[in-house]
């Protein structure tokens, strides 16, 4: 079903380059320690944009990928920021030396050319942490020509370089249909791997995902140009296997040929810089081992035991226990947005709504442990002021999906999910209706995940849990109108029509309710398709989206 959509913004080359330039002064004045290795680390991602942005500029321009002297340039400098990552993580924190960008020198004479800049989910939403690249390289052979995938794969190939001082990078994007991703390579590149045949050649990327077809149409690439299969390694994100929908001579060849995996565990929780004592400042001296809460393990600790949970697709989350008492930490991402994300948490806390939040480093958020119990209180006692807050309080610079997008999703998701009757709900809504209606909608940082068990009643408080960072997922629907809230909200609660006109009253006065009785079948459709991903745990969700769906067209 249709879930997802890529999350791209637009920016100029010489705008991209003042990012870089201030996050370096960042980097020169942060402290030693975590903070400056997290700022590092941001540096590193801007110089992974820029690489991201150039590469596919020049694709675009020429219809195949071929090295160049921006590009060059570019990996230049993220080699040397690499090399910093590496020293600062392996020695604990001791060694950091800030990166010498020089080599970016010849780019600033550029002209105002847009980039199209893609956001990098395994950054963002999935824990790829480069420092895993860092370790997983050490074991590399030398001399390797390193391949990396864009749009991560680029910079992670640059991490590997670093400290495997390989032989060559390149950077390519696997073209063509979702699961037949193919390469599509100019003279001067297949140039550059006819003359390093001896070499090893390593493909770096995340994943795999359903298919692994973009490692295995880069590896079908290279046996074209002459490479030895033997001489073909793999560096993946985790160190499982392809997806269901690969082919079998990529599985084949997935499983013969080696792949190195370094673990979040292993070096992240557990690693050089033990993720406990990230915070050891705020919670006092750790007294337990971090308890894993990530994959619906969190519902052992939640009033909630029942609620359903999507493990593959859950953020990493652990509860820590220290002198100071008992936290959370989530991981919210290592990209710019993470910042965004705890200001919205403060906002929510100072307003009475959420746990208190406490700090930001290295991608994850500490907030205060709240133990509680299911609200007693009549939904709309909690809903009303809950999401009046965020309409006023959390506007958004950006829009999500219009709202001719959510249509046409939810006509496909309802058709595949309860037959052709489904998308019977959308045929109010005509291209005119729907245009004259986009005019009204007023982007926020909606909640988007309204579910029952997302409240906790803290001694007579409603706090919402999970509510600063889902209108900016990995999917398509982003910041909408608040009655995106509203509508998720009817349809969790089960709201009468009376409760729902008195919850938009309370919440978005003297605006169109067409867009709330627009947006609920949108909103039951998205959840059917989100659920339909998440495997045997998520067949009884579909079930009872598919039965409210089905109530909806009986009215």
């Amino acid at each position: 079903m249709w879930v997802y959509g890529d999350q791209e913004r637009e920016v100029t080359l010489l705008a991209l380059l003042a990012d870089v330039d201030a996050a370096q002064a960042a980097l020169a004045a942060a402290a030693p320690g975590l903070d400056w290795h997290g700022r590092c680390v941001g540096l590193f991602l801007l110089l992974s944009d820029l690489l991201q942005g150039v590469a596919d500029a020049e694709f675009a321009a020429l219809g195949v990928d071929q090295p160049s002297a921006a590009q060059d340039s570019i990996l230049a400098a993220l080699i040397a920021t690499s090399e910093s990552i590496a020293r600062s993580w392996n020695s604990r924190l001791a060694d950091q030396e800030a990166p010498d960008t020089g080599a970016l020198a010849p780019l600033r004479a550029a002209d105002e050319r847009l980039l199209n800049i893609r956001r990098c989910e395994g950054y963002a939403f999935y824990a790829v942490y480069p420092e895993l690249y860092v370790t997983a390289a050490a074991s590399l052979p030398p001399d390797a020509f390193l391949i990396g995938l864009r749009s991560i794969g680029g910079g992670l190939a640059a991490l590997v370089a670093g400290t495997a001082k390989a032989r060559q990078v390149v950077t390519v994007r696997p073209g063509g249909g979702h699961f037949d991703r193919r390469i599509a390579a100019g003279d001067r590149l297949n140039q550059r791997i006819a003359g390093s045949l001896d070499s090893s050649f390593v493909i770096v990327d995340e994943g795999p995902g359903l298919s692994g077809s973009s490692f295995g149409g880069t590896a079908d690439w290279l046996e074209e140009q002459g490479v030895a299969p033997d001489r073909i390694l793999f560096m993946p994100s985790h160190g499982g296997d392809l997806g269901p929908q690969a082919r079998e001579d990529h599985r084949g060849r997935w499983n013969a040929r080696p792949r190195l995996v370094a673990t979040f565990d292993d070096v992240v929780r557990d690693g050089p810089v033990p993720l406990a004592g990230w915070f050891e400042d705020l919670t006092g001296p750790v007294s337990a081992p971090l308890q894993d809460l990530s994959g619906g393990r969190w519902r052992a600790r939640s009033p909630w035991p029942d609620a359903p949970a999507d493990p593959g697709r859950e953020a990493r989350k652990y509860l820590l226990e220290a002198e100071g008492g008992s936290f959370r930490l989530k991981f919210v991402g290592l990209d710019a947005i993470a910042a965004e994300k705890l200001g919205r948490a403060q906002s929510l806390f100072r307003a009475g709504l959420v746990p208190v939040p406490l700090a930001l480093r290295h991608g994850f958020l500490l907030e205060r442990w709240v133990d509680g119990r299911q609200p007693a209180k009549p939904p709309l006692a909690f809903l009303a002021p809950y999401l009046a807050f965020r309409a006023k309080a959390l506007p958004a610079g950006a829009a999500g999906a219009p709202l001719a997008q959510l249509v046409d999703m939810a006509r496909y998701n309802l058709s595949q999910g309860i037959g052709g009757q489904g998308a019977r709900l959308l045929d109010p809504w005509n291209g005119d209706r729907i245009a004259a209606l986009q005019q009204a909608v007023r982007p926020i940082h909606t909640d988007s995940r309204l579910h029952r068990w997302e409240w906790l009643d803290a001694g007579g408080t409603i706090l919402k849990t999970d509510a600063i960072d889902h209108a900016q997922a990995h999917d398509l629907v982003g910041c909408q109108d608040i009655a995106w809230d509203i509508a998720g909200a009817a349809v969790e609660f089960d709201l009468s029509a009376n409760q729902v006109a008195s919850l938009a009253e309370a919440v978005m006065p003297g605006r169109p309710r067409d867009l709330i009785e627009c947006l609920i079948p949108c909103y039951l459709a998205f959840q059917l398709g989100w659920w339909s991903y998440a495997g045997e745990p998520g067949s009884a969700q579909m079930e009872s989206y598919a039965a409210k769906t089905r109530k909806l067209l009986e009215h």
